[in-house]
């Protein structure tokens, strides 16, 4: 919470201690000294309910409208935030990933002309293989980026539409098996800002296991257990010691957080050296309201 924000509370907290309080006392001054000398006991009992029940309303409804303003300002900041880091962490993997096998890419034509005007062929068949594993590399990290930054939109078609999309994609590009198992009937206990946001934790997830894990199946389960949804990201991968690698940096678990954090949720990731890794979002619904969180909305975030 930022300085303007500590004001505008402390300013909202002066209002609803004060603001009542005062509004009574105008009122009984009016009541005592005013109306009480011009209208009849009853008639003055009747305008003192009808204006007190009219201030309370229009106080409770201002002091709302207040309350919700923030929250959408800082929701809005935070989405900010998140598509902003979603940017830097784009432009991250295009300069790890991209930039780094077109710098292999363009030695490997200058050895390949080296060996061109040698006339050594064989050694030039190969080199040209290894150009075109690269080449093939950098389109599916390209791809990938690109699907990354339409998946919101998918979202429109429904969220396990659009990780069932996302799980083929991953498939093709990653050539790793994938199995979705979504809730029964596809159910989705939460709100459309959840959903944007556990879709980026699930293809974070995917591009972890794409980049770091060498894994051969990954499976997205989920399960909601006494309201308790828990969805899992799980591969079969080389896995690593938990406490010994740089987990934050390589696995993005503090973007993860963040974004979890957004709707209430939580991340967490195990793994154990040779034994894969797991990444599981936590969120407690709320079934009273219908798993809802601040209501349903239809504009997905871009980051």
């Amino acid at each position: 919470m930022d300085y303007d924000d500590r004001r505008r509370y402390r300013r909202l907290k002066l209002l609803t201690t004060i603001g009542p309080t005062l509004f009574v006392a105008v009122a009984e001054t009016v009541r005592f000294f005013y109306l009480r000398h011009i209208l009849p006991p009853a008639s003055v009992s009747m305008v003192a309910v009808v204006v007190t029940l009219v201030g309370a309303a229009g106080f409770s409804s201002y002091i709302f409208d207040v309350i919700e303003k923030m929250e959408n300002e800082r929701r809005a900041y935070q989405d900010a935030m998140l598509a902003l880091q979603e940017r830097e962490r784009l432009a991250r993997e295009m300069h790890d990933g991209l930039a780094q096998t077109l710098a292999v890419i363009n030695l490997k034509v200058y050895q390949a002309k080296t060996l061109l005007d040698g006339n050594r062929w064989d050694e030039l068949r190969k080199e040209l293989d290894d150009i075109r594993a690269a080449v093939n590399k950098s389109y599916s990290e390209v791809r990938q980026s690109l699907y990354d930054l339409r998946a919101g939109k998918r979202l429109e078609e429904g969220f396990w539409t659009a990780v069932r999309t996302l799980a083929n994609d991953f498939q093709e590009g990653a050539r790793v098996s994938i199995e979705v198992k979504a809730l029964p009937h596809d159910e989705v206990p939460w709100n459309d800002m959840a959903s944007v946001q556990i879709l980026r934790i699930i293809q974070e997830s995917l591009a972890n296991v794409r980049k770091h894990a060498e894994a051969q199946h990954v499976k997205i389960a989920a399960e909601l257990r006494n309201d308790i949804v828990e969805l899992k990201v799980i591969d079969d991968g080389k896995g690593f010691e938990m406490g010994t690698g740089p987990m934050n940096h390589h696995f993005g678990l503090g973007i993860m957080q963040e974004r979890a954090q957004t709707f209430g949720g939580r991340v967490s990731i195990y793994s154990q050296l040779g034994q894969g890794t797991t990444v599981t979002i936590t969120y407690q619904t709320d079934r009273d309201k219908g798993g809802e969180v601040g209501g349903k909305s239809k504009n997905y975030v871009s980051g």
